[in-house]
């Protein structure tokens, strides 16, 4: 004798209405553009903050450097030298030199007890500047934006 089979259903094949063939493609084509767009948009902060981060620390690098290299040194550096620094720190993080600007300043000079700052600021570029454009607006984001600094200012001490 056999058990009919407890807990088991079968299935109907479902009938489908008629006209609901592509739901699925137009679901698809209304959603992937919003997407993609809030993927681009979370690319493009996160690139924008690591950048901010970046020249941040490179800037608070080349403080560093520049205070431990000052006239106490026995080979004291130039702002010059320090602008190498951070050239060579930027170029070897992958970053571009193009529209760089590193400024390096003592006041009044590169001896104990004088000011040492390091400027540095670095255009914004998004990954795809096709897509920079605000719509509706002749406005764009790296307009809104400007440049990323980054800026550190200490004292020399012996």
């Amino acid at each position: 004798m056999m058990m009919p089979s407890v807990g088991r259903r079968h299935r109907q094949p479902r009938d489908r209405v008629v006209g609901e063939s592509g739901n699925v493609a137009v679901e698809y084509a209304l959603t992937l553009p919003m997407l993609l767009g809030f993927l681009y948009g979370l690319m493009e902060i996160s690139h924008y903050g690591y950048l901010q981060v970046t020249v941040a620390n490179a800037a608070k690098d080349a403080l560093r450097y520049a205070i431990v290299h000052s006239s106490i040194n026995a080979t004291p550096l130039v702002a010059s030298d320090i602008t190498t620094y951070v050239d060579n720190q930027l170029t070897g993080l992958g970053l571009s030199l193009t529209g760089a600007t590193v400024t390096v300043t003592y006041s009044p000079d590169n001896k104990p007890g004088s000011t040492v700052q390091v400027q540095i600021s670095y255009p914004f570029t998004p990954f795809m500047p096709g897509f920079n454009a605000i719509p509706g607006s002749g406005t764009t984001f790296t307009n809104l934006v400007g440049p990323i600094t980054g800026n550190a200012k200490m004292i020399l001490d012996r």
